[in-house]
């Protein structure tokens, strides 16, 4: 004797006092997809009760300067100078080297003054500067990056001791 197995059915009453039948499974789906969604709001009101977090430019300057010596091509950073040449940075004041524009609205833009190693190609130095300034306030900060401004101050050339 073969058994048939049938799926039971169950009548849930909707309030728009309709009848319907639901399956066990669909139920258990239906279930599931309203607790997600009570995570979810849970999720936001966390966010609300535990308070602000707020980034001063120093920090941000900070990141970028830690950043920007890291790349390749890249002497040091410099003192913003308009029409002269800048003055190459030591490393306890290379944040004198970056301006820093944080928006109320979690942007933030920046201009930072570098002095390249001599023989560097300028734009693609350039290029790297952007996108891993970029990248590093993104992810550390969860800022939204909307500029980063890279002033060329200065050309660095090795002496070689004779």
């Amino acid at each position: 004797m073969d058994k048939v197995i049938k799926k039971k059915e169950k009548e849930v009453i909707n309030p728009d006092e309709k009848t319907e039948k639901v399956l066990p499974e669909e139920k258990n789906e239906k279930m599931k997809e309203e607790h997600k969604e009570i995570q979810k709001e849970e999720k936001v009101e966390a966010k609300e009760i535990l308070g602000e977090v707020n980034i001063v430019p120093e920090v941000i300057a900070t990141i970028i300067s830690r950043t920007v010596i890291g790349i390749e091509g890249v002497a040091g950073l410099a003192t913003h100078s308009k029409g002269g040449i800048g003055t190459l940075l030591g490393t306890k004041e290379l944040e004198k080297g970056i301006k820093v524009d944080l928006r109320e609205n979690k942007e933030v833009s920046t201009i930072i003054s570098v002095i390249l190693e001599y023989g560097s190609v300028i734009i693609q130095v350039a290029n790297e500067i952007q996108k891993k300034v970029k990248q590093e306030l993104e992810t550390k900060t969860g800022l939204k990056v909307t500029g980063v401004n890279i002033n060329i101050q200065g050309v660095h050339i090795e002496e070689k001791n004779q």
